[in-house]
């Protein structure tokens, strides 16, 4: 018993560790400049980091999933080989300066903190005896495993950003749509216990006035309008995007910012459309698209990857983000 307790100690001494930790990565974390980082070197040790706390979880899974359990100095060891090499994770990571890329930095910082949760889960499950400890070990593995496809500069972490952030918007006009033209379909639920795919809660109420009907229109308009310039954005960031010297690298920071906000602000302006509507509501939330789409082109227009040929792109879209909105504007005023 007495060993018994000694053992659940200093999981308990291992978790706290954890928890500090993931405090730590849960939120900004200081910028550390490091003059000499090398990006070839950072990812070799950071991909080697993250194999070493894969090995030293399986041992640790091993060893607490089969009788007769570790012994108290046993479980130290393994606890202090878990805790070493998420300290190795951790160290490699401050190593990034914040220079390389606001968006790469929290993209990397949140893959950190994904990992050691799951170790930390690990952790919990042997010191509780639990079963789930292999579908934990588990997840550790998947995680670890992720590191080959995180983004390896500021571009790649901004285009995956851009790709994510356009791939909600074009559910939520999708989701509108069917809503659209189904209407009459659609069966007799409880639409507040319904939660679709981009976690708009549609309200109960399911019927649409002529009124709504027309606003509806420009209103997916506008939003299709904010997935192209998200699109165009993504294409144009591939094709001359650099993510290497200071000046691009910032850019980047900035259209992710603009894109970043632009899936929460499409989502909350289709739930103003779901009836019953408010049409100062619906207004106001197509300004506040209109601006995020538009702020994002005028971004796009100067920024170093702009060419002469996004020229035509960016006014068209320009133009068919001010034609919904004035379409939507109109009939707001005149209801």
């Amino acid at each position: 018993m007495a060993s018994s307790r000694s053992i659940r100690t200093i999981l308990e001494k291992l978790e706290e560790s954890l928890n500090i930790a993931c405090e730590q990565l849960s939120e900004e974390t200081p910028s550390r400049e490091n003059a000499e980082f090398d990006k070839d070197v950072f990812w070799t040790n950071f991909s080697g980091a993250a194999k070493l706390v894969s090995h030293e979880a399986t041992k640790f899974c091993l060893a607490f999933g089969k009788e007769p359990l570790p012994s108290a100095e046993e479980c130290q060891i393994l606890a202090n080989k878990i805790e070493e090499s998420c300290l190795a994770l951790l160290t490699v990571f401050f190593s990034l300066p914040k220079s390389k890329g606001r968006t790469l930095h929290k993209e990397i910082r949140l893959y950190a903190l994904y990992v050691l949760r799951a170790i930390k889960d690990l952790c919990t499950a042997a010191k509780n005896q639990s079963r789930r400890q292999l579908q934990n070990v588990g997840n550790v593995w998947e995680k670890c495993e992720a590191v080959e496809n995180l983004p390896k500069d500021n571009r790649d972490a901004v285009l995956a950003l851009c790709q994510e952030e356009h791939d909600m918007v074009q559910d939520a006009s999708q989701e509108l749509l069917d809503a659209y033209e189904n209407e009459d379909e659609m069966p007799d639920l409880e639409f507040s216990l319904v939660t679709p795919r981009n976690g708009i809660r549609i309200p109960p109420v399911r019927t649409w006035t002529d009124s709504d009907r027309n606003v509806i229109l420009p209103c997916s308009g506008l939003v299709k309008a904010t997935k192209a310039c998200i699109k165009k954005t993504l294409h144009a960031i591939s094709e001359r995007g650099d993510g290497n010297d200071e000046r691009s690298i910032s850019e980047l920071d900035g259209i992710a910012e603009i894109v970043r906000s632009s899936s929460a602000l499409v989502d909350d302006f289709v739930l103003s459309l779901y009836p019953p509507v408010n049409h100062s509501a619906v207004r106001h939330q197509a300004s506040l698209v209109r601006t995020n789409s538009k702020d994002l082109l005028t971004y796009v227009g100067n920024s170093h990857f702009f060419s002469e040929a996004d020229a035509a792109w960016i006014e068209f879209l320009r133009k068919a983000i001010d034609h919904n909105w004035v379409k939507i504007n109109d009939m707001v005023l005149a209801d």
